[in-house]
């Protein structure tokens, strides 16, 4: 008899000292999380950060302050829920550590109480209401306070938006600030195309006369355009480009035009594939193809200059 109530002494021991170990880690397993997160570089997670406006060797990822402030949000939930998780954890240690039902009942935690708001089982009867079906009872509980509080919070936050964007206007709407992004994204292709010097258009187009232009022309002009226009441009589909009869007329500029938006007529448009300058090249072979017989004229004749 000895012999076994020295093992069973020796066993609750070691479940104690057990437990004490776990409950020992988890007070400094936040600690440890947040300390690694700190020392985290941002280059180990592919982000990288620059000041609006400076646009060289941007990383494929940029991070804003909008998104800071949202990731830590996140991470302040995340750490709520784990400390009530690590509570639970620990009143589950207590209760299988404990032997006394008395014990049991108080290991509900403080912030449970208050995440939660409910009465304990044993005073049930004091919040239960008079009325029964079939003999199911109400009980008179309170709203979780979490849920009280995201109530409120979104109250608030319905009233601040409505003054914002629909009383005081200090706020654009989806298509004001569609608007704006479709400004700010002109300006910056205005801005490529005059640094790469292809601020070329059907206003500005002019015959480019250089042998290596005109080669590249041709090159564009077989993979693009033979299909309709035939491989001298004698036409098919498409009208003659070599004889003195233009739909468009046989400006340059009118070439370019065509080519860059296409036209009603079944021609398309090539400005999603080739830039201003390959456009430009295109126009100016066509301009300098010379006549070849073929499909029969079409519109009105125009004179080159």
């Amino acid at each position: 008899m000895m012999k076994t109530n020295f093992f069973n002494n020796t066993i609750s021991r070691m479940k104690m000292a057990s437990i004490n170990k776990i409950k020992k880690n988890l007070k400094f397993t936040p600690l440890a999380l947040l300390i690694g997160a700190m020392m985290i570089d941002n280059q180990a997670l592919a982000l990288s950060f620059s000041e609006s406006g400076n646009t060289e060797n941007l990383p494929w990822l940029l991070v804003e302050n909008s998104d800071i402030l949202f990731l830590v949000i996140i991470n302040i939930i995340l750490l709520g829920v784990f400390l009530y998780l690590k509570g639970m954890f620990n009143n589950l240690l207590n209760i299988f550590a404990s032997s006394s039902k008395e014990k049991e009942t108080k290991t509900t935690g403080t912030f449970s109480k208050m995440l939660t708001d409910a009465v304990p089982v044993e005073d049930e009867d004091k919040i239960m209401m008079d009325h029964d079906f079939d003999g199911i009872r109400e009980l008179d509980n309170n709203l979780p306070p979490w849920w009280v509080a995201m109530l409120i919070a979104t109250m608030i936050f319905a009233v601040v938006y409505i003054f914002h964007y629909h009383v005081f206007g200090t706020g654009d709407l989806q298509l004001a600030e569609y608007n704006k992004e479709m400004e700010k994204a002109d300006a910056e292709v205005k801005e490529y195309l005059t640094k790469n010097a292809m601020n070329v258009d059907e206003t500005n187009a002019t015959v480019m006369k250089d042998s290596k232009d005109l080669a590249v022309g041709k090159d564009l002009f077989d993979a693009n355009c033979i299909m309709c226009h035939k491989e001298k441009g004698e036409g098919d589909i498409g009208p003659n480009l070599t004889d003195e009869f233009w739909i468009y007329t046989g400006d340059i500029k009118a070439i370019y035009k065509s080519i860059k938006i296409g036209t009603s007529n079944g021609m398309p448009e090539h400005a999603s594939k080739l830039n201003p300058i390959q456009i430009q090249q295109v126009a100016s072979y066509v301009y300098s193809l010379p006549y070849t017989p073929g499909k029969e004229p079409q519109g009105e004749k125009y004179v080159k200059e």
